[in-house]
C-alpha cells in the first residue's frame, strides 16, 4: 500500500534514510558525512510539514518498504526565463534492501506520477550518482531519460 507520511512514520523512514545515506557515502565519501539520528529527523521534517512537499511511503503489514522524499516546483517563481509550470522533484525514492526485486519502488514511482498529475505537473524529475547504475537503469525501465548531464570538475 502507498500512502502519504505522517509524522509517527518518521521513526521508519529514518532507517530507510540511513540507509541510503550509507550508500551516498559508499559514492561520494569526500562529499558526504556521516550523520546521526537528529540530523536525519531535521532532514525529513519538512516533507511531512511542508505545503509543497511529501513522502509517499510503501507499507506492507505495518513495516514501511519503501518511500519517495518529492518536491513541489514551480518556475513561475523565478526570473521569467522559463515559461511558467509546475513540475515534481524526487528528491529521495528508497526501497528496503531486503524489499529490492520486489516492485516497490515501480509502485512508489507510479505513485509519484500520479502524484504530479493531481497536481497538474509537467513532468517528474530525479537526479542519481553517475556510479547508481542500477538505479539508472530501474529509472529508464519505468520510462524515464537522461534529460541533462552535470559535470563536475574536482580541485585537488
Amino acid at each position: 500500500m502507498i500512502r502519504l507520511a505522517v509524522m509517527e512514520d518518521l521513526p521508519g523512514i529514518n532507517v530507510l534514510h540511513e540507509q541510503l545515506h550509507i550508500q551516498h557515502i559508499g559514492y561520494r565519501p569526500d562529499i558526504f558525512a556521516p550523520i546521526e539520528q537528529p540530523v536525519f529527523d531535521t532532514l525529513m521534517i519538512p516533507y511531512i510539514e511542508k505545503p509543497d512537499k511529501d513522502i509517499l511511503i510503501s507499507e506492507n503489514g505495518g513495516r514501511i518498504d519503501g518511500y519517495a522524499a518529492v518536491s513541489v516546483c514551480d518556475t513561475s517563481k523565478g526570473a521569467g526565463e522559463i515559461l511558467p509550470f509546475t513540475f515534481i522533484e524526487v528528491n529521495e525514492l528508497c526501497v528496503a534492501g531486503n524489499a529490492q526485486g520486489r516492485g516497490i519502488g515501480t509502485a512508489l514511482l507510479d505513485s509519484v506520477k500520479q502524484y504530479a498529475r493531481d497536481r497538474g505537473a509537467k513532468f517528474v524529475e530525479l537526479g542519481v550518482n553517475a556510479q547508481n547504475t542500477g538505479a539508472q537503469e530501474f529509472y529508464k525501465a519505468n520510462g524515464m531519460f537522461v534529460k541533462n548531464y552535470k559535470m563536475q570538475f574536482r580541485i585537488e
